[in-house]
Order: C-alpha cells, then structure tokens, then sequence
C-alpha cells in the first residue's frame, strides 16, 4: 500500500460570492495563525450564505424573568413585551378585625427588576385584572392571551413613569423600605374589596387554591403609542412583583400584600412590528441581498451555510475551524451585545427542535462572535452529520429582547464575515 505524505493546507473560507479571491483575505484572519503554520498552506475564498429566519412563537410558560416594556428599533421596529400572572396572598385567612375602623392610604405595585435591554426612558404602564383561571396544564407561549377587564386599575396620571435604574428608596407609613424600580399606584378600592370579600366570603381565602379561583391575577403591560425611534427598553424581572395594600386602623400603620412570579402560574407576552423595517423582508419570506441578516429574542434566529466545506476531502483531519461574524457596532451603546451566543442545528430532516452545537463568543478585536466549529466540520466531512445551516440565537431567547444586525458577505465598507479552516489530507 502507497502511502501518501500529509498535505497541509489552510484554508480561509470567507461568506461572500467570489470564488476566488486570496487578496481580499483580512490580515486579522491570517494572524491567527503562526509562521510555521503559514508555511504549509495557501488561502482560498468559496461562495456562501447567510439568511434570517422568523419564528411564530416560542413557549413562555412559567419563565425564569417577568419581561415588561418596549422599545423601537431603528432597523427592527418596535419590540413590545408584557406578562400575565397570578398573585399569591401572603397569609392565608387574614384577620383584619375591624374593618370599619380601616383607612387605606394606597394599593402599590412595586416591581424591581434584574437586568435591561435599551433605555430606562419614560414608559406608560398599565395594570387590569384577568378574568380566566390559569392552569399549571396550559402550554402558553409569547403569542397567548387571555381575557381582562376593561378598567386600568393604575390610577388616573400615574401610568407614566421613568423606571430608577438603582431603585427609589421608599418609606412608607408602615416603616417599610422598599428599592423598587417602579411603583405603580393602583385603585384603592381594589385594597377595599380584598379587605370586605375576607370577612364576607371568609372560604376565598383559605387555601391557596381558593383564593387563585376569586381572584385570578393581573396582566401588566406597557401602552407607548407614541414612542419614537431608539425610545425605550424592556425589563427582566427575576424578582417577583409585590402588590402591597398600606392601611391603617385605630391610627396604626400597617400593610398586607400579594406576590407575583412565586410558585404561580404566569407568562410573558412579546410583539414584534417589523412593518417597513429592513428585517420585514425576511419575515415576509423575500430572498435577502445578503449584505445584513439578523437574529432578536423570541422572534428571529440568523443563519449561515456552510456548503461549501463538502469541497474538502473526506479523509481529511480538521485541526482548526474559526467562524468570525462581524456585527454592526452603531447601536451598541443603546442596544447593548451580549457575551455569547448559541449555535444550534436542527435533530433531523423531520425534527426541526433545535440541538446546541457550538458558542458564538463576543470578540471586539473582530467586531464581532468568534466561534469555534472544528468538531462541526470534522463531522461534516466525515459524513456524521448532514451539513445544516448553522443556526444563530440570543443565548436567553426566550428570556430576553435582544436583537443582533450581524454584516453580510456583500456589505459595503465593513468587515466580512469569514471562516477561516487548517486542515491536513492523508
């Protein structure tokens, strides 16, 4: 048997139209690698695409973070988020004696989140009162809805608010000191009915399951009808929302309240209105230029096909494979990038769901995700795994309003996008 003597090549396939091209190869891929390795190789360019795709729905039931608010993008749209919930009592058969000698001083929803995505700038909340049972059974995603009452219990002049980015430092007359970024004023008469219904219909308040069916939890949103572009952001909350009734009885302060997101059933809702935006295109299904394509939390994945790597050998040993995304950076400073991003590929011909392949690693030396897909090719070539688009997601895609404007191989004055692979044949 002959046995043939190892080429070494390296091979720089970058996502664009020409076939050829080893001119317009960035000196940042080549210094990757060290002389030694330059000495065995040569640089090819090979024509691929990237793309966009639209996802309906996504399932949001019980999620990790409360979403809440909106903002408008200048290439996206506006991107709107809001959550149903159940709320919980605190204490199960309260006692509040005398409920003549009662004064409610206010019904507070005060909300504190964990993170943010755009601009803490002013927004219009709104607070109602669902009507339908939620169930543990349900499979709600980011398209469900269920019926609410008419009224807005936010009262009259206080739905706008600018959300504290380090919280108000609130006292309240029962010596309680909340950091809340936002504190909604609610009807008071909603306090009221509370404190009646438990002396009047005491078994709406004896178990937990109980209470859950006489009053079925809140619907919070935000209502920006006139927000304009870059405006706005949308909040995560981990914590859970607290609705607090502040009375007094006798001339003694004191306070009960209700908790959201704690063992309940509750849900985010997202819009997305991508009406003449840049990413409408795709959502409409039309065939990209393939100078941008995009990615955004619970709407739009990016994509990148790699066809091209069937033209190397299936005997080969791939040593090293780098893709190298480069991304718009013109809106960073309001629509910050996240760290890392998931690379996925579906299970099969017939089963869409998604498989995590790889991470997409935020590197600003490129301006854009590094990712290393070395195990990807090797099993591509070798004939292990059909060679799928690579598909590209906000890591918390269902978490979070995240939105990515990644450069296309056909962009004019940027950055290219790229893959740079070393491999040997035997």
């Amino acid at each position: 048997m002959k046995i043939l003597k190892p080429i070494f090549l390296l091979l720089a396939i970058c996502i664009g139209f020409l076939t050829s091209c080893k001119k317009e190869v960035s000196n940042a891929g080549l210094s990757l690698f060290n002389k030694e390795n330059d000495a065995f190789g040569s640089i090819d360019t090979f024509s691929l695409k990237v793309g966009s795709i639209y996802v309906d729905t996504v399932t949001s039931v019980n999620p990790s973070y409360l979403m809440l608010g909106s903002y408008v993008d200048p290439i996206f749209g506006k991107y709107d988020a809001s959550f149903y919930s159940q709320i919980r009592i605190s204490a199960l058969n309260p006692d509040f004696g005398d409920v003549s000698k009662i004064k409610i001083d206010s019904l507070i929803l005060g909300m504190r989140f964990s993170d943010y995505y755009g601009e803490l700038d002013e927004q219009n909340f709104e607070v109602y009162e669902i009507l339908q049972d939620l169930y543990t059974t349900s499979s709600y995603n980011t398209k469900s809805t269920v019926s609410v009452k008419q009224d807005n219990l936010v009262l009259p002049g206080s739905g706008k608010l600018t959300p504290k980015p380090y919280g108000y430092k609130f006292a309240a007359a029962a010596n309680d000191t909340v950091y809340d970024n936002i504190r909604l004023k609610l009807n008071p008469v909603l306090a009221q009915r509370f404190i009646s219904d438990s002396k009047t219909q005491p078994e709406s308040f004896k178990t937990m399951d109980a209470f859950l069916t006489y009053f079925k939890g809140l619907q919070v949103k935000v209502n920006n009808a006139n927000q304009q572009s870059s405006d706005g952001g949308v909040m995560s909350f981990a914590y859970p929302p607290i609705m607090t009734i502040y009375y007094s009885q006798d001339g003694v302060a004191k306070k009960f309240y209700f908790e959201l997101n704690s063992s309940g059933v509750r849900f985010n809702h997202v819009e997305c209105n991508y009406t003449g935006t840049d990413v409408e295109k795709l959502v409409l299904g039309q065939i990209t230029d393939q100078k941008d394509f995009y990615a955004q939390s619970n709407h739009v994945r990016g994509t990148v096909d790699l066809s091209t790597i069937n033209n190397i050998p299936s005997n080969s040993v791939i040593h090293y494979a780098q893709l190298i995304l480069p991304v718009d950076f013109n809106n960073t400073n309001v629509y910050s990038l996240s760290k890392e991003l998931y690379v996925s590929i579906p299970n099969s011909l017939t089963d869409p769901t998604l498989r995590y392949v790889a991470s997409a690693i935020l590197d600003t030396t490129y301006h854009g995700y590094v990712v290393d897909v070395r195990d990807h090719v090797q099993q591509v070539i070798t004939g292990k795994r059909l060679n799928y688009s690579l598909v590209f997601s906000p890591k918390f895609f269902s978490l979070s309003a995240e939105r990515i404007h990644f450069l296309g191989p056909n962009n004019v004055g940027a950055q290219k996008p790229k893959l740079l692979i070393k491999y040997s044949t035997f």
